[in-house]
């Protein structure tokens, strides 16, 4: 049998044991120890960790086996990792462990939230480990759905919020804020496709705080309310803001960079998906800027979708006496969840499903950060190699003609969108290489060896990823005192 070990950094930490495989042994023996670092394996004496699962800044997140159950049950086991803090930052975090264990033993009486099995220490050496047991869901995260299957209809949509926003209420009216909703936080069971709202990691108590508490500055970047990202404090609205930028990246499979217009501090997703007059409207409450401006519960949202809902039946029955237009939204309907899990998913099969890709090539600032700073680079590349060869292929007017030609042809590519950012400048750069070897080579135009121009095409895209990476921080900077 195989167990992993928890302790942060351990070189090693698939341990394989022989004898656990044979009789009732794995039940009855007393402990185990990594065999690399000493580590107890038994957590708490019961539970046989398989596998990680996910890390974070506080802790890791590893699927386990509950021994002393008939049939080894499955649970999700959280660390917090007390590896790199000082004492006074292990305080704060122990606390926030401490918190979440006590939200979460208050919290998991809701069905649609995981239950909290157990919470103990491990004391290894002059280390002190902390961890709590819940519940195991086997299903699929909707960012996992998004990623394989592109993005959903509103039908689904709808069923999702009317299914999750009862959950919401349920924990603002227990008096806390998850605050770190998101579609790798809610989860579909695959037996019944009940969805479920995980990690509370991030919850914080009202104690006795009247209006709202202080944000510490626990968010996903693109999904925490303006209040959050300025570290003010956080209302149940707060946690409707990121439902709603969830419900947005549901719809249109895109990231929220791509969906808010930093030029114009608005959200902007009718480029990519048509919705019902209502549901727009109640997406845009949702997302005020304002937390005021909000709805001011998960139930209010409720009663204004119950009402849309109403409205359509009466629709439906008078079509004579109230004219709707036809529906716009022509995504076909998926079921959810799917049928296969992505591979980063526990038990899930070793072949993805193919991811839906755009086929419009999205402004450069829209794009994904990584696509951003590849580009970047790969331009200041080009600009460079396009200089340098320019300086000695221009003395002719042909040469000109000839230039002339290839950057219209790149820009009719650009333009069309027949390539994406990233693949266009990859292909111009080549194209670069090929032409400037070809006059150095053949034409046997003075042309400064490619040694030598590379280095400053080099250091020219660097400086371009560092020009990138300054507008990004400028306009984060203007979007929060905005």
């Amino acid at each position: 049998m195989d167990i992993y070990c928890t302790r942060p950094n351990c070189a090693k930490p698939l341990n394989t044991f022989a004898d656990l495989d044979s009789g009732n042994t794995v039940k009855t023996i007393a402990q185990k120890f990594c065999t690399n670092c000493g580590m107890p394996l038994l957590l708490g004496g019961r539970y046989l960790v398989e596998k990680p699962i996910a890390r974070g800044g506080f802790g890791a997140t590893f699927l386990a086996r509950d021994r002393y159950t008939p049939a080894m049950r499955r649970c999700v086991v959280k660390l917090l990792q007390p590896v790199g803090l000082n004492n006074a930052q292990m305080a704060i975090a122990k606390q926030m462990f401490e918190r979440e264990a006590t939200v979460l033993e208050d919290l998991g009486t809701h069905p649609q939230i995981p239950d909290l099995l157990a919470y103990f220490e491990v004391q290894s050496g002059q280390d002190e480990f902390f961890y709590l047991v819940q519940e195991f869901v086997d299903g699929f995260t909707l960012e996992q759905i998004v990623q394989q299957y592109g993005a959903i209809a509103e039908s689904d949509l709808l069923e999702i919020m009317q299914s999750l926003l009862p959950v919401m209420q349920f924990i603002h009216e227990k008096g806390s804020i998850h605050r770190d909703i998101k579609p790798a936080n809610i989860m579909v069971r695959k037996s019944d496709q009940v969805y479920f709202l995980l990690d509370f990691g991030a919850v914080k108590q009202v104690a006795g705080a009247a209006h709202g508490q202080k944000s510490t500055g626990i968010f996903t970047p693109g999904y925490g309310a303006p209040e959050q990202m300025r570290g003010d404090t956080v209302f149940a609205s707060t946690d409707l803001y990121a439902f709603a930028v969830t419900c947005l990246h549901l719809l249109t499979a895109k990231e929220p960079e791509e969906l808010f217009d930093v030029n114009y501090n608005k959200w902007q997703w009718e480029k990519f998906v048509n919705l019902s007059p209502h549901l727009n409207q109640v997406l845009l409450k949702m997302l005020a800027t304002a937390p005021s401006d909000r709805f001011e519960s998960a139930a209010a949202v409720l009663q204004a979708l119950a009402t849309q809902k109403q409205v359509s039946q009466l629709k439906a029955q008078a079509p004579t006496i109230i004219q709707s237009a036809p529906p716009k939204n022509t995504q076909s309907s998926i079921q959810v969840p799917p049928p296969i899990a992505s591979p980063q998913m526990v038990n899930a099969p070793s072949k993805p499903a193919k991811i839906r890709r755009s086929h419009s090539t999205p402004w450069l600032l829209s794009a994904t950060i990584p696509t951003q700073f590849i580009a970047a680079f790969l331009l200041g590349f080009e600009t460079m190699l396009l200089g340098q060869v320019a300086l000695s292929l221009l003395e002719s007017p042909t040469n000109w003609i000839v230039l002339v030609v290839v950057m219209g042809a790149i820009a009719t590519l650009r333009i069309t969108s027949i390539l994406d950012n990233k693949d266009l400048f990859v292909f111009v750069n080549v194209l670069s290489i090929i032409g400037f070897l070809i006059a150095k080579n053949f034409a046997k135009v003075a042309i400064p060896d490619l040694l030598t121009i590379l280095p400053f095409c080099a250091v020219a895209g660097v400086a371009a990823i560092a020009m990138m990476a300054a507008l990004r921080l400028i306009f984060k900077i203007l979007n929060s005192l905005l």
